[in-house]
């Protein structure tokens, strides 16, 4: 007879909020009273604190949100994977590992063949060459991640993730975001499907960012 898999408590989002530990799921917010699973072998538990893979243990902070797609965003803006990547931010290669960054100081050839170097050039399976641009993401076995970019009203002040950086916007300052979205920096948002968002303090808007591409 077959042993019966173990059933997980999923969600589709996790956050601490006011010291509460919540999870999202079907649009219901609730208390989390067990451990739960999100992709990617995410597994938060109910002292906030989750493991990806079994690897390190991390802590969750105060407004902070963990979602089905191992984004963890922060009341800054601020957007990352939570699962182990390579991303070109400023210029340079960063290698994160449970959520610890480090220049990548090797080149990593991944399964299909291609390779990407520590100069930031990627090199596909068929001898391309190809230049890794700010906000690109990679996993470590090689597969592009989609990022994000963020938009959020701080204290009266306009915040933008984009290309993995966070900027400040004056109040008569734009920003074309990587999907067509436009920021302006007294709160206005053009989204880019033309509808338009007035930002309340604290409100983050996520938008598509750098989608890393190896063909």
């Amino acid at each position: 007879m077959g042993i019966a898999a173990e059933s997980h408590k999923t969600a589709e989002r996790v956050m601490l909020k006011d010291g509460k530990l919540l999870s999202v799921e079907g649009g219901k917010t609730t208390p989390v009273k067990e451990a739960v699973y999100l992709p990617y072998e995410i597994k938060v538990t109910t002292n906030a604190t989750f493991t990806v893979n079994k690897g390190k243990e991390r802590h969750l902070k105060e407004g902070q949100v963990l979602d089905k797609e191992g984004m963890l965003t922060s009341p800054d803006g601020s957007v990352e994977p939570v699962i182990d990547h390579v991303a070109m931010k400023n210029g340079k290669l960063i290698l994160v590992k449970d959520g610890e960054s480090t220049p990548l100081d090797h080149d990593i050839l991944f399964p299909d063949g291609s390779k990407l170097v520590t100069d930031g050039t990627l090199r596909t399976r068929d001898g391309r060459l190809k230049r890794v641009i700010d906000g690109e993401l990679f996993k470590l076995d090689g597969e592009a991640l989609s990022s994000r970019d963020t938009i959020t009203l701080q204290k009266g002040k306009v915040v933008v993730q984009k290309d993995g950086s966070l900027l400040t916007l004056s109040p008569y300052q734009s920003i074309m975001m990587n999907d067509g979205t436009k920021a302006f920096g007294n709160g206005t948002v053009v989204m880019k499907d033309g509808s338009t968002v007035t930002l309340n303090d604290g409100q983050i808007l996520t938008v598509e960012g750098v989608t890393a591409a190896k063909n």
